[in-house]
């Protein structure tokens, strides 16, 4: 069964391609703009930083099924993840971005995308988040990239050698997304034949996956 993430600052890596929307974001509230938009691939971390500065700020994170005024008037500042997903309310979203600029406070959103890149069906909230401030989560350098890969695998509760980390380094992708995808084909493998995790059972899956491409 795998773990729950856990999102302490401590447990935040820092290095080259996180450390300028670290420090932006630990900023708060000296924000250039009260609304920000946290972009990067799958797995670089926004969800991580989110909810680092959801703690900072004492607010609350939204799922924008249900919108409760109160309950946002009373936080003030609004977490809202993944609102370049298929199952956004996008009228919820465009009431709580007036709310929230209504009663001043904070709003902070993770994509996939840039801002301008978002496009919903709704023009007026397309330029409301164009004037948010992008900040971007950068491609992972090596050394946050196997951080990453022993967390995911960690997350599994899943225990590899150190071999097994630097075959993977060399050989995968820089999508975080693709790595998450390697990695559950790898655990499925191990557990399918009831082998343990080692770089001959990773090249066999790596090379399979190849062979789909």
């Amino acid at each position: 069964m795998d773990r729950e993430p856990s999102f302490d600052e401590s447990n935040f890596v820092i290095t080259q391609s996180n450390q300028d929307a670290f420090e932006y974001i630990s900023k708060w509230p000296q924000w250039a703009t009260n609304n920000i938009v946290l972009f990067g691939d799958v797995g670089v971390g926004k969800s991580h930083l989110a909810h680092i500065w959801l703690k900072k700020s004492n607010g609350i994170k939204l799922d924008l099924v249900e919108i409760n005024t109160k309950t946002i008037e009373k936080y003030k500042n609004v977490l809202i993840e993944d609102i370049d997903g298929n199952q956004i309310n996008y009228n919820n979203l465009f009431h709580v971005i007036n709310l929230i600029r209504e009663i001043n406070g904070s709003l902070l959103l993770t994509s996939k995308l840039s801002p301008t890149s978002l496009i919903t069906i709704i023009p007026d909230l397309n330029s409301r988040i164009r004037s948010f401030s992008p900040v971007k989560i950068d491609t992972p350098d090596d050394y946050l990239l196997e951080i990453i890969i022993l967390k995911i695998f960690s997350d599994k509760n899943i225990i590899v050698d150190e071999k097994v980390i630097k075959f993977l380094l060399r050989r995968v992708d820089r999508s975080i997304s693709d790595i998450i995808l390697l990695i559950k084909r790898i655990n499925e493998k191990s557990m399918e034949e009831k082998r343990p995790i080692t770089v001959p059972l990773v090249s066999e899956v790596i090379n399979t996956s190849n062979n789909y491409e």
